[in-house]
């Protein structure tokens, strides 16, 4: 599916998304602000029935937005700053994953 077919509550919340990261410098972050950071937004997600999934690789974050019914990837990108942490260094609580969160 294109981003101009998306129903406009999904394309302005990825284009919000797109924007924060676009203008943050994600390397101020530290683990808890990041892991923090991506519960709010993906909250922002599920309100239009999407979902934000994340994986840190080399420093560099990758964000995946996928569509909740169908768990197809609606938009990926990675982000140009890094952080200075690593993936294991964001650790989700372990509740989030038996709800069916999926973090990276």
């Amino acid at each position: 599916m294109q981003m101009h077919s998306r129903p406009k509550e999904q394309r302005e919340a990825i284009r919000l998304l797109v924007h924060a990261v676009l203008t943050r410098d994600l390397g101020t972050f530290n683990p808890e602000r990041f892991k923090d950071w991506i519960k709010e937004m993906d909250a922002r997600f599920r309100k239009v029935s999407l979902t934000l999934i994340f994986a840190i690789r080399e420093r560099s974050v990758t964000f995946t937005i996928k569509e909740i019914r169908t768990h197809r990837v609606a938009f990926k990108f990675t982000a140009s700053s890094h952080v200075p942490f690593e993936d294991r260094d964001v650790v989700m609580k372990v509740e989030d994953v038996q709800t069916g969160q999926n973090w990276s």
